[in-house]
C-alpha cells in the first residue's frame, strides 16, 4: 500500500511541475487595444495603444495610404508619410521579462495594400507631428528624438519604395524586446510598376512569448529529471 501511495505522490509531483510549465506557456490573452489613446496625441498622433504582458495576442485593423511607408518621391532619409501611415504605442512594461514579439501585418478587405512596418524603442509624446509630415522608416527620425530605430520589414518596393515587382499581401517577423514602451508604424510600400494610390485596409496581429533564462530552463529541466528518477526508484521498490 505504501508503494502505491508513493507512486501516486511521485506522479502528482511530476504532473504539478508539468502543469506549472504549461501554465507559463499558455496564452493569457490579457492584452488591451485602445484607439486614439489619451496621453499620446501631443507628439505623434498615435492611432492605437496596445498593452501586452506575457503570452499575449492582439489583433486590430485600420487603413493607411498606399505609399505611406515609402513614397519614392520623398527624400531617402524620410520616405514615409507620417499622417497617412498608422502608429501604435506598444506597451510591454507589464511583461515579466524579455519577450519574443511577433508582428504580422496583412492586407485588409479593402484595397491592394503591400504592407510594411517599422519599430522604434520609446514613444514620441513631446515633439508634434503637426509640422513634420514625413519620417525615416529605416533609421533615426530627426524630429522625434525620443524614438530609437530598432527594426523594419519592407516589401516589393524596398526601403525607399523604388523597387519593382509583385509585393506580398502579408508580412511577418519576430525579435526579442525588453519590457518597455515601443512605437510601431504600419504603412504601404508599393512597387513603382504598380502605381498604387488611395487608402487601403490592413490587419495587424501582435503576439508575445517570454524568453526563458537559460539558468531557469536548466534548473526546471533538472527538477523534472530528478522527479522522474525518484518516481522510477519508488516504482521499483
Amino acid at each position: 500500500m505504501n508503494h502505491v501511495v508513493s507512486r501516486r505522490q511521485s506522479i502528482g509531483f511530476i504532473a504539478a511541475a508539468v502543469g506549472l510549465w504549461l501554465a507559463g506557456v499558455a496564452p493569457s490573452h490579457a492584452s488591451t487595444v485602445t484607439a486614439n489613446p489619451a496621453g499620446h496625441q501631443s507628439g505623434i498622433s498615435y492611432e492605437w495603444e496596445v498593452v501586452m504582458g506575457d503570452n499575449d495576442a492582439a489583433t486590430y485593423s485600420g487603413s493607411v495610404g498606399a505609399k505611406s511607408w515609402a513614397e519614392p518621391g520623398n527624400p531617402d532619409d524620410a520616405p514615409g508619410w507620417t499622417h497617412t501611415s498608422n502608429w501604435t504605442v506598444l506597451d510591454l512594461t507589464g511583461a515579466s521579462g524579455t519577450q519574443l514579439v511577433t508582428i504580422t501585418l496583412g492586407r485588409g478587405a479593402t484595397g491592394s495594400l503591400f504592407p510594411a512596418f517599422s519599430v522604434y524603442a520609446g514613444v514620441e509624446d513631446a515633439n508634434s507631428d503637426a509640422a513634420n509630415h514625413t519620417f525615416n522608416n529605416t533609421g533615426a527620425i530627426s524630429w522625434a528624438p525620443n524614438l530609437a530605430y530598432t527594426y523594419h520589414l519592407a516589401n516589393a518596393g524596398g526601403a525607399i519604395g523604388t523597387g519593382n515587382g509583385t509585393g506580398l499581401t502579408s508580412i511577418s517577423d519576430n525579435w526579442v524586446l525588453a519590457p518597455g514602451l515601443y512605437s510601431v508604424n504600419f504603412g504601404g510600400n508599393p512597387a513603382l510598376s504598380l502605381g498604387q494610390t488611395g487608402t487601403h485596409a490592413f490587419s495587424a496581429t501582435i503576439t508575445t512569448a517570454p524568453v526563458p533564462l537559460p539558468a531557469a530552463a536548466y534548473l526546471f529541466g533538472s527538477s523534472l529529471i530528478g522527479l522522474a528518477g525518484l518516481a522510477r526508484r519508488k516504482f521499483s521498490a
